[in-house]
């Protein structure tokens, strides 16, 4: 005897299985995501195993600026794999690459200056990525959403932690897929600041770029874009917030308020 209920069940996973299979494809996610619906924020296979994931972390060098970067060897940190080392690129904010360097022997933590002597003179600001790396076999995804402290004139450093998911590498190989955030067709997404900058003399949105393609966006009714991989410094004055209106869907900058001689430094 056929057991309807049952059958329907089954019937109903089946279907909602091959759904998200067909929602799941990449032609199929690109007019998700041009188009609004249920879109999907990153490029990234979760049941990938062995990646590296990182954010796009600001460096600054120009205007007096120092950045310090205070990281930890996670696949040490998880799986005390001694093998283990670390990638840090650098890129420009016209997405230029400018240098890589390798971190051994990293037993936990360590931390890096980036000043205009580290980047042979340049006096600049972009972006750089951080990935684990190893030859051992371990069936994980890890995000390192790292420390980063500005220092403007020597004075103290301003820390803030990562900001959004910009770039993967796989932990044996030395391909790097960009371009992993996701954006929309239309100029839709909306991002509001929660913070009010009146009392500061001035703030400053750090944006990067970290879509496969160019973005359209509005912060207070004045019109930007931004190639894909590159980055920006928007000075907004005294202007009392920050209202974001743009095609990605999420553009969070990195916030600098100054006052004084200080700055406080923060994502939005």
């Amino acid at each position: 005897m056929i057991d309807l209920k049952k059958l329907q069940k089954l019937k109903k996973k089946f279907m909602t299985s091959l759904i998200r299979k067909l929602l799941n494809k990449k032609i199929a996610i690109l007019l998700r995501n041009l188009l609004s619906i249920y879109p999907k924020y990153f490029l990234i296979n979760f049941s990938s195993k062995g990646l590296s994931v990182s954010d796009a972390f600001f460096w600054r060098t120009d205007n007096n600026f120092k950045t310090l970067f205070k990281f930890t060897n996670l696949l040490s940190f998880f799986y005390n794999d001694k093998d283990s080392h670390v990638e840090i690129i650098f890129y420009d904010k016209n997405n230029k690459f400018l240098k890589k360097i390798l971190k051994e022997n990293i037993i936990l933590g360590d931390e890096l200056l980036i000043d205009k002597f580290f980047l042979e003179g340049i006096e600049d600001f972009g972006v750089f990525y951080i990935f684990h790396k190893t030859q051992n076999l371990h069936n994980s995804i890890i995000r390192n959403s790292c420390y980063v402290g500005y220092s403007k004139d020597d004075n103290l450093a301003s820390f803030v932690h990562g900001n959004v998911t910009s770039a993967t590498s796989d932990f044996s190989e030395n391909i790097i897929n960009f371009g992993i955030s996701c954006r929309s067709f239309f100029k839709n997404q909306k991002y509001i600041v929660q913070n009010y900058f009146a009392n500061y003399d001035k703030t400053e949105l750090l944006i990067h770029n970290s879509s496969n393609k160019k973005i359209f966006f509005l912060i207070n009714k004045i019109n930007y874009n931004l190639n894909s991989g590159c980055s920006i410094i928007i000075d907004i004055g005294k202007d009392n917030t920050a209202h974001i209106i743009s095609n990605s869907y999420l553009l969070r900058p990195i916030i600098i308020n100054y006052k004084s001689n200080f700055i406080d430094v923060y994502h939005g």
